[in-house]
């Protein structure tokens, strides 16, 4: 029976609509919270007594919850084939366990479509991962400098899943086809000059209020070339939905760093594709580029990243001095308060398009949305610190007020903004507008008064960063409250974003925590494209 006290539990709601499997339903729904798109079945049986007992522990645990945490052979009962339960492929019913590893049945399908897609592809699909300045897009627009030489007609589609990400993708374009040391001749640059990048939302055709797509498995994209970037953001059901809408005679390159931090939904799908390149389906297909030509693999950022990623704790000594890193210990108020003061050239840039630029001269990069050294906080701090140390800077309690950076925090198709894009309110007459950076048009602008979700953004969280850059970057690691969270991919992620200087605030044991620890998130891609 369910309670009062269960409904702060949705797992357990969700669970008790399968009478006779409400364990393997819990198991299965609090996974997939955690971003994980399976569960062994056989780990969790075992770990089942000490999940019991850390639960009796609990002083709102009645007896009757004792249900979602049973006997190793009860569990193991409620994974056979049965009402809710079926092992094959084609069965359905709500859960599928398949090798082991139990689904939802919605997300083995979506493993299930990437796998066959890809088969589908065969030589057309390719990978192309790295870390930041490896050459991705370089690569790639060279390899269509050559398509278009044989094909001037050739049909391209870029985009990647948020505008922030595709106004990247137009700049590296753009630097590739003016840059006088490659070979092309003057057609190749206008033609790769004039392609534009869209986000993956508005690419598939997004439907208001719908989870569908109009370019799907009866109705494919009309491009011979299909490349999307950052797709180290890309969750499973948006990737299933991806390569559903992909023709068999079109080309896809999916670009981005297999180390980066997953998406934010369940999966991690970009990186099992990465880890599971010796497969016989993908073998030949992932392409990985090592040489960084942004950063010096020997000092700075890209020692640093190198190292974090490997699981190496810095040495303080070899930090001393850096120009690109700068490590500290105590949270030093005067260093970021000389970071955040950055933010004084895009409030005093007239021209919008120039201040979004500037915008991007530092961002600080937190952990959590609240509690201690958060997003909320900091953003706090700095709006404090500018309204005292820049004229004219007034931010208002509550609502809008002139300058105030904005991030998106839920997409609206209607509006055509998507979670992740950052904007800036200015106020024009008596009306705020928030201006936003457009891969077609170079800027646009809303009411300011049509948007619902969002929030200042000073200060934004490390996941929501993926797919910008910044010249500047300041790291805060929290010491308590978010330290759950602290992983190597995590911190990686965060330095990266820095084109030019990092200052790191953590204690030495909040960054000893994040080097030691990865990021598990259980997937069946890998493991079943290395069985095919």
């Amino acid at each position: 029976m369910t309670t009062m006290k269960d409904l702060t539990d949705l797992h357990k709601i969700f669970a008790s609509y399968f009478r006779g499997a409400e364990s393997l339903a819990y198991a299965l729904s609090r996974k997939l919270s955690e971003g994980n798109i399976c569960l062994d079945t056989g780990e969790y049986q075992k770990d089942l007594p000490t999940l019991l007992e850390q639960q009796r522990a609990s002083e709102s645990f009645t007896e009757d919850d004792a249900r979602f945490w049973p006997a190793p052979e009860e569990f193991a009962r409620q994974c056979q084939e049965g009402p809710f339960v079926t092992h094959s492929e084609t069965g359905l019913k709500p859960f599928v366990i398949r090798g082991g590893l139990a689904y939802l049945h919605r997300y083995f399908q979506y493993e299930t479509r990437i796998i066959d897609h890809i088969a589908r592809l065969g030589d057309h699909f390719r990978i192309i991962t790295g870390g930041p300045g490896t050459g991705k897009t370089h690569g790639v627009a060279t390899i269509l400098a050559r398509l278009h030489a044989d094909n001037p007609n050739l049909k391209v589609a870029l985009a990647a899943p948020t505008g922030k990400a595709a106004a990247r993708m137009n700049e590296a374009i753009m630097r590739f086809a003016g840059n006088p040391g490659n070979t092309l001749d003057d057609p190749a640059r206008s033609w790769l000059a004039s392609l534009k990048a869209q986000t993956l939302h508005r690419l598939l055709g997004y439907i208001p209020d719908s989870v569908f797509f109009r370019y799907n498995e009866t109705n494919r994209l009309p491009y011979d070339v299909v490349i999307v970037d950052e797709c180290s953001m890309v969750d499973v059901a948006l990737m299933a939905k991806l390569l559903d809408a992909v023709d068999g005679q079109s080309r896809l390159f999916l670009l981005g760093d297999k180390d980066q931090l997953a998406s934010v939904e369940a999966g991690s799908v970009f990186g099992d594709l990465c880890r599971a390149s010796d497969s016989v389906l993908l073998r030949g297909k992932v392409e990985l580029k090592t040489k960084s030509y942004r950063f010096d693999a020997g000092k700075g950022i890209g020692r640093f990243s190198a190292g974090v990623i490997a699981g190496k704790e810095p040495d303080p000594d070899d930090y001393h001095d850096d120009p690109q890193i700068q490590l500290d210990y105590n949270h030093s108020s005067a260093l970021s308060d000389n970071m955040a003061l950055l933010y004084r050239q895009y409030i005093e840039e007239p021209d919008i398009r120039t201040a979004l630029q500037k915008l991007n001269l530092v961002r600080f990069l937190c952990v959590t949305r609240e509690n201690e050294r958060s997003v909320r906080e900091v953003n706090l701090q700095i709006e404090k610190l500018l309204s005292r140390q820049v004229e004219g800077f007034k931010p208002a309690p509550s609502g809008f007020y002139h300058n105030q950076p904005v991030i998106i925090t839920q997409n609206d198709y209607n509006l055509g903004v998507f979670n992740g894009d950052v904007g800036l309110i200015r106020k024009e007459g008596d009306t705020f507008y928030a201006w936003f950076e457009d891969p077609e048009t170079g800027v646009r602008r809303v009411p300011a008064g049509y948007l619902n979700h969002y929030e200042t953004v000073f200060a934004m969280t490390i996941h929501k960063s993926q797919g910008s850059e910044f010249d500047n970057v300041v790291v805060i690691l929290p010491e308590k409250q978010g330290e759950k969270l602290l992983t190597r991919e995590l911190l990686y992620t965060a330095v990266t974003r820095a084109k030019t200087r990092v200052l790191l605030q953590a204690s030495p044991e909040s960054l000893r925590k994040c080097v030691n620890r990865a990021v598990s998130r259980a997937s069946g891609i890998e493991k079943r494209l290395k069985n095919e």
